[in-house]
């Protein structure tokens, strides 16, 4: 059953994320899609931190919501002694090289408008770029851009400019109807009397509450106007510093995508100047391993790196995972529907529902021994490569996944979950250690009289004929053919 806490986590890790929450607002209904609720947990140096669920648990959102891509709605996310989720835009850019990220679609995250060598270099551009001076104009338009932004949509100053706008056109409207209905004076005009004098009164009223949105335009283009005039002399200064040392960059950035694409297995020599189209998926996917590492990180996130890939890419690509793991010392945060390869590649998992952290374990103990009723189904989903063994013996959760936007109270798996009492919809259960390294949010975990229950185990049944010839140490094949 799926809930919060931080039992599990260990401290000193080179990442930290806790309490984590990522919300999505539903048009202008008020509504929210709860795609991350109170996640926690952590990653130690050199480790690799599984992440599994079925479609729609979030794993994804909390991968891109580490990475502040949308940043996270509330919770901390800690990169060593870095809180994440208090840079500014700036300090971001500083930081983030320690912390990449390779998308599930190894095809559309590659720019099909750029070489590979351009599209591997850009990290090292960016960050080149960003170590030039920059001026005090260009950080005042930065800062001041998104604040006036900001100040144009606050909700109080809308709000009054839209009743000024109705009360303007009101008074308008009723100066138009006096004027045209009031007595004539020895000229034939109409004064409109009584009512174009309240027109009148109406009109400046309106023009009241229309003046702070004046004032905010007015204040807002003369410092805009300022800033841009500003400026030019310090971009045609940064242009010149930029173009007196951009061949000798040139040079040292060919030499990183060239050593990057090599340690990845893309013959550098004649990819650097092709196009993403001209690779298959697998060496796509190699591609956005070099650019992922052309900046030296500690930690990678794998967000479904081989969902899109046959089997034998597959085990190509998580080998040379494994290996830039040991020859680099990175951490990876492995995000992936396959739990055999997750099982594989893992030294901790953590199970994802709805949102919420199900259970936090060592993979072999996890697999074998799950305490949560979410876990042992998916552990009873994995394919056995056994004949003998019938794949209807699966467990099987009943029901639909719940609404993201309506999620069931207190445990969120109950609705599916044949174990569910009164107090699974009234309480969320808390992350508590169940075992030694083993985490679960469940108020009825899984004990030792449950666990056979995920093993597969039940034979098929097989014609004698059949039951023959796969025993058969020579089979025959047909017409008699040894």
């Amino acid at each position: 059953m799926a809930g919060s806490g931080t039992a599990h986590l260990r401290g000193g890790g080179a990442l930290t994320v806790e309490h984590l929450t990522v919300e999505f607002p539903v048009g202008t209904s008020g509504d929210k899609v709860h795609a991350v609720s109170d996640v926690s947990f952590d990653l130690m140096k050199g480790e690799t931190l599984g992440v599994v669920g079925e479609s729609g648990c979030g794993k994804s959102t909390t991968g891109k919501a580490i990475m502040r891509v949308p940043p996270p709605t509330s919770g901390s996310v800690r990169l060593g002694a870095i809180d994440l989720s208090t840079l500014g835009a700036d300090q971001l850019r500083d930081v983030r090289g320690r912390l990449q990220m390779i998308f599930q679609d190894p095809i559309s995250s590659l720019n099909p408008r750029r070489t590979i060598r351009d599209i591997v270099a850009e990290p090292l551009t960016v960050r080149w770029l960003d170590g030039f001076p920059r001026y005090p104009a260009a950080q005042a338009w930065d800062n001041f851009t998104p604040a006036m932004l900001k100040l144009w949509k606050n909700k109080w100053l809308v709000l009054l400019t839209k009743i000024g706008l109705g009360v303007l056109l009101g008074g308008v409207l009723l100066y138009v109807v006096a004027s045209a209905v009031g007595e004539p004076d020895q000229f034939g005009r109409r004064d409109g009397g009584a009512g174009a004098d309240l027109a009148n009164q109406i009109i400046r009223g309106g023009g009241l509450l229309l003046a702070p949105a004046a004032i905010v335009g007015i204040i807002g283009s003369a410092i805009w106007l300022l800033l841009v005039f500003l400026m030019i002399p310090f971009k045609i200064a940064r242009s010149v510093l930029v173009a007196m040392e951009k061949k000798e960059f040139a040079k040292e950035v060919d030499e990183k995508v060239f050593t990057a694409l090599e340690e990845v297995g893309i013959p550098a020599q004649v990819s650097m100047t092709k196009y993403p189209h001209e690779f298959s998926g697998g060496q796509a996917q190699r591609i956005s391993i070099a650019r992922a590492l052309v900046l030296d990180p500690e930690i990678i996130i794998c967000d479904e790196p081989v969902s899109a890939l046959d089997v034998s890419v597959q085990a190509q690509v998580l080998n040379l995972l494994e290996d830039l793991k040991a020859s680099r010392d990175i951490s990876l945060i492995f995000i992936a529907h396959d739990l055999a390869v997750v099982k594989n590649i893992s030294d901790r998992v953590v199970v994802m529902y709805l949102g919420k952290v199900c259970e936090v374990g060592q993979p072999d103990l996890l697999y074998s021994k799950p305490r949560h009723p979410y876990t042992r189904a998916l552990m009873s989903a994995i394919p056995v490569p056994d004949p003998l063994v019938d794949p209807r013996s699966a467990e099987e959760i009943d029901g639909e996944l719940p609404s993201p936007i309506h999620p069931p109270s207190g445990c969120r798996f109950r609705t599916r979950c044949a174990r569910a009492t009164e107090i699974c919809s009234t309480a969320e259960p808390e992350i508590a250690e169940v075992a030694d390294g083993q985490f679960v949010a469940c108020h009825h975990p899984l004990d030792e009289k449950d666990w056979h229950l995920s093993e597969r185990s039940v034979p098929v049944t097989v014609s004698s004929d059949l039951d023959g010839l796969l025993h058969s140490t020579t089979p025959e094949a047909p017409g008699g053919v040894k």
